[in-house]
C-alpha cells in the first residue's frame, strides 16, 4: 500500500520545488486563522486574480477563518506572498471543503502545489473526501473542471448558477499519485 509522507516532509519538498522552479527562495506558511497581516496578504492576492463577483470581503473571510478545521497555506517568494490555499471542514464532517486556492505567478505549479499540500493535509486529519465548487471556464477562458478533473476530481452536481460540485475521495493510493505528481522531487 502507498504510503503518504507526513505533511511537514512534503511541506519541505514542496519549498524546495518551488524555490527552484520560481528560482528564489520559497517558503511555505501555514495559518489555522487568519489575523490582520494574513487576511490582507489573501485579500491582496484575491483582488488581483478574480474578477470582482468571486472576490471575498474581509466579512466573508473572518467567518470562513472561524470555520471548524479552517486551514490556510500561503506561498512567499524571497518574502513576497505569492499564492494561497484555504479550506475548512464542510457541514459533513468527513468531507474538507477548498474554498480558495490563487496565485500571482502562472504556470510554474504553486497553485498545484498548495492544492496538493493542502490534499495531504485533509487526508492526514482524517477527512475522506475533499470537495470543490468550481465554474466550467473561467474567464480568461481556463477549463477549470478539467483542471480538477486531471487531478482526480469527478463532477458530482452542476448548479443552475453554473457552479459545479467537484469531489475527490482520499485514500493513500490517490493522496500518494497527487504528492508524487506535484511535490515529490525528481530523482
Amino acid at each position: 500500500m502507498p504510503e503518504v509522507p507526513e505533511f511537514e516532509k512534503a511541506l519541505l519538498e514542496a519549498e524546495e520545488k518551488l524555490s527552484i522552479s520560481l528560482e528564489g527562495i520559497c517558503e511555505i506558511t501555514v495559518h489555522r486563522d487568519l489575523d490582520e497581516k494574513t487576511m490582507e496578504m489573501v485579500r491582496s492576492i484575491d483582488n488581483e486574480k478574480f474578477r470582482e463577483e468571486l472576490r471575498y470581503s474581509r466579512e466573508e473571510l473572518d467567518e470562513r477563518s472561524i470555520s471548524k478545521g479552517f486551514f490556510c497555506i500561503i506561498a512567499h517568494l524571497d518574502g513576497n506572498p505569492v499564492g494561497f490555499d484555504f479550506g475548512y471542514q464542510n457541514e459533513d464532517e468527513n468531507i474538507f471543503f477548498s474554498d480558495d486556492t490563487a496565485t500571482l505567478i502562472e504556470g510554474k505549479g504553486v497553485g498545484s502545489v498548495l492544492f496538493a499540500l493542502e490534499i495531504i493535509h485533509s487526508f492526514h486529519e482524517g477527512y475522506k473526501e475533499t470537495k470543490l465548487s468550481t465554474e466550467e471556464m473561467d474567464d480568461q477562458g481556463r477549463p477549470l473542471m478539467h483542471i480538477w478533473g486531471r487531478m482526480g476530481f469527478r463532477v458530482v452536481a452542476k448548479e443552475s448558477d453554473g457552479n459545479i460540485e467537484m469531489r475527490l475521495k482520499l485514500n493513500p493510493k490517490i493522496v500518494q499519485g497527487i504528492y508524487e505528481k506535484y511535490i515529490k522531487p525528481g530523482d
